[in-house]
């Protein structure tokens, strides 16, 4: 079987994001990251795109793994934070192969956020059980339109870890 046709696709549901959202700010308030990071860990995979503009983007994405392999080759579609029933997250599980440097290459069709419409970046997986990446399209960072995090749970993805 080709690596690529075994690679799962999950668009998460507008209840399931509601839920993790609710969670989220309850979790926030009582200053709880174990809740928080049990919800996120239930909706992210190793690879998520997460839109954080008030429009559909749309693209592609590929990640080549430490052995020059791609494993991740798709376009994709990301609701916007506003979409009538639908979440703003695109996950793809069954990515990582090894551990290692991996390297990502996202370009946005359509869409320039901050004068760039590209995300062209190496960073470092070096447990792949339990490491997940998110790419937030639209970052609140306006030096980072389009940034990357790796985190072994939802709220340590705000640590990056990239290599040059």
């Amino acid at each position: 079987m080709n690596r690529n046709t075994r690679l799962s696709f999950e668009s998460v549901t507008r209840r399931r994001a509601l839920a993790i959202g609710a969670s989220a700010a309850l979790a926030s308030t009582a200053g709880c990251s174990t809740v928080l990071d049990a919800i996120g860990n239930q909706i992210f995979e190793e690879i998520n795109l997460l839109n954080q503009l008030n429009q559909e983007v749309s693209g592609s994405i590929e990640v080549v793994d430490p052995n020059g392999e791609t494993v991740l080759d798709t376009s994709f579609d990301v609701p916007s934070t506003e979409s009538g029933g639908e979440s703003n997250i695109v996950a793809y599980a069954d990515v990582w192969t090894t551990s290692g440097e991996y390297q990502v290459d996202l370009e946005l069709a359509d869409t320039v956020i901050a004068g760039t419409s590209q995300l062209n970046r190496r960073f470092s997986i070096t447990s792949t059980e339990e490491e997940i990446v998110a790419i937030s399209i639209g970052s609140s960072n306006e030096n980072e339109p389009i940034a990357l995090r790796v985190g072994e749970s939802f709220s340590n993805l705000g640590q990056t870890n990239e290599t040059s």
